[in-house]
């Protein structure tokens, strides 16, 4: 099956957007949020494998790291 350009596909989608009524619109605005989720979830765990193939998520550097931010950044309640 062939796919529309996103030349085609934004302004179809806008039209049927126009037209839904509020309970629509909150559920069309969730999944585009879950999406989002997924998107940015994915492209972390490719980031994170990325880094643990390299040997940069090692427990002791991220001990590292926590103890330097920790010291450069008190918490203060």
């Amino acid at each position: 099956m062939a796919t529309k350009s996103s030349a085609h596909v934004l302004p179809e989608l806008i039209s049927k957007l126009a037209v839904m009524g509020p309970a629509t619109l909150e559920a069309v605005r969730k999944f585009v949020l879950e999406l989002e989720i997924r998107a940015l979830g994915e492209e972390l765990m490719d980031d994170a494998e990325a880094l643990r193939s390299t040997g940069q998520l090692e427990p002791e550097l991220i001990e590292a790291a926590i103890r330097e931010h920790r010291q450069r950044h008190p918490y203060r309640p």
